[in-house]
């Protein structure tokens, strides 16, 4: 049995990942970035994800993101490595490096591209499971990979699977597996849901907007665990509110421009993203700027 050295409870912020206006990547922001969040709370990083772009990234620039997060953390807190990939072979060696750099477990998209048959899918999983020591997190995000994961899929039985990064809006889906697998964490995936997933057995979240605002997510699972529900819909509400204005103008390049504003200038999102318009960031300033009480 592996054991789990992450936080079960933990508010995780799903990293940026800074890049210069050319689009190279900014190693010296990524570490302002990981210093000001751990000022600002947060409990555990979740790299290379969706939120860092880690499918836009090589493999040379998601070893060196992982090395200077771990090397910046230093144990302090937990560190979750997303090392998801096309191909099993880059996801192990990713892996394997992530456990080098002391990480506390690895989480990975399954394959994509490819209508890969469940068994397949499967065996991705298994070949990493079997090629490290860490514990591995399925990150279950049907609208991106259309692949969904429930609790009659064989896979999350494996003792070596110890959660799952729940990113649907099918909270049923989540309280199954919860109640089928209670070993297992169940990490949140959607800020949105955050207080709803709770309810539904999410122990832990993994966010976008956890890196603008991680005491939100402080409160809201405060007030919950205190069973005060109308405090924490009433936070909940200002945080869906934030998020709404932050989707309209796409969330990844608004969100990373929020952390801009917060004085941790992370760039632009890498291209095919765009760049947001003058009229755009306005939008974002005043969203951003109803957020002021939680910041």
């Amino acid at each position: 049995m592996v054991e789990k050295p992450f936080r079960e409870n933990g508010v995780y912020s799903a990293l940026f990942t800074p890049f210069t206006d050319k689009g190279e990547l900014d190693l010296l922001k990524l570490k302002q970035l990981v210093r000001f969040e751990m000022n600002q709370g947060v409990e555990g990083f979740y790299c290379c994800g969706s939120s860092g772009e880690g499918l836009l990234l090589d493999q040379s620039e998601r070893v060196a993101i992982v090395e200077t997060v771990a090397s910046e953390i230093g144990g302090t807190v937990p560190l979750i490595v997303h090392t998801g990939s096309l191909g099993t072979k880059e996801a192990i060696a990713l892996s394997q490096h992530a456990q080098k750099c002391g990480a506390a477990a690895v989480s990975l998209i399954p394959p994509i591209y490819y209508h890969y048959s469940q068994k397949e899918v499967a065996g991705y999983y298994e070949d990493v499971v079997n090629a490290i020591d860490l514990g591995v997190i399925v990150y279950n995000i049907p609208q991106f990979t259309g692949i969904s994961f429930s609790k009659d899929n064989t896979l999350l039985a494996n003792e070596k699977i110890v959660g799952i990064k729940h990113t649907s809006m099918n909270l049923y889906e989540l309280e199954r597996i919860s109640q089928a697998f209670p070993e297992k964490t169940i990490f949140n995936g959607f800020d949105e849901i955050w207080l709803y997933s709770m309810a539904a057995g999410a122990t832990a979240t993994i966010g976008t907007t956890v890196n603008i605002c991680p005491k939100v997510f402080g409160l809201i699972r405060e007030a919950f665990l205190k069973g005060d529900m109308a405090e924490a819909q009433a936070i909940q509400h200002d945080l869906n509110a934030f998020i709404e204005s932050l989707v309209r103008t796409g969330i990844f390049p608004s969100a990373k421009y929020c952390m801009t504003l917060q004085g941790i200038d992370v760039g632009p999102c890498r291209k095919p993203f765009d760049l947001l318009s003058g009229v755009e960031k306005g939008h974002v300033e005043q969203a951003l700027a109803k957020m002021h009480k939680y910041l």
